[in-house]
């Protein structure tokens, strides 16, 4: 299996741009074993085969972060409340 490696600050940014704003700011305070559970998350969702909720876009890295926290932090994959990206940075 791939890893998937990206920070905390990463994390929040791809849920925050993708309408996950209360989950944005959990994503800021997860543990090292919370951040690594989602970056193993990502890298199963990272496969191409794997049927994730994102519709009438190509799915990015930003919706594999983001769906992997989801997952997390929810126990269940849902869709996410923006399949496109806004602009901009999260504001912390």
């Amino acid at each position: 299996m791939a890893t998937v490696v990206f920070s905390r600050e990463v994390l929040a940014d791809c849920l925050w741009a993708h309408g996950e704003d209360a989950l944005a700011n959990q994503a800021l305070s997860v543990s090292d074993s919370e951040l690594t559970r989602i970056q193993s998350l990502a890298a199963t969702f990272h496969d191409p085969s794997f049927p994730l909720p994102v519709q009438g876009v190509k799915v990015k890295n930003s919706h594999v972060v983001a769906l992997a926290a989801v997952t997390h932090f929810e126990g269940s994959l849902r869709p996410l409340a923006r399949d496109r990206r806004r602009g901009g940075k999260v504001q912390q």
